[in-house]
């Protein structure tokens, strides 16, 4: 198995107005998983839930690529309120 690559579940699409990558599912385009842009210093990625512009305080700092940032909004889709106090 060593050597192997396994294909995303997800592809990288341009966020067109903005900054970064939207994480799109393979095979349903309409899902996005959040969008992942570089941070200003250039040396780390933030992974960012739909619903926030890239930029604007918001996000999850600290991945050293754009591919584990993506990865990271695949696997942790964002938490729904449990609607309890």
């Amino acid at each position: 198995m060593e050597g192997i690559t396994v294909p995303e579940a997800f592809k990288f699409v341009a966020n067109t107005g903005s900054i970064g990558y939207r994480v799109l599912d393979r095979h349903e385009p309409s899902t996005c998983y959040g969008i992942v842009w570089q941070d200003w210093n250039g040396c780390e990625w933030v992974a960012q839930y739909p619903g926030s512009r890239p930029g604007d305080g918001g996000g999850i700092p600290g991945f050293t690529g754009r591919m584990w940032a993506a990865r990271f909004l695949y696997r942790y889709h964002k938490p729904e309120p449990s609607g309890r106090p």
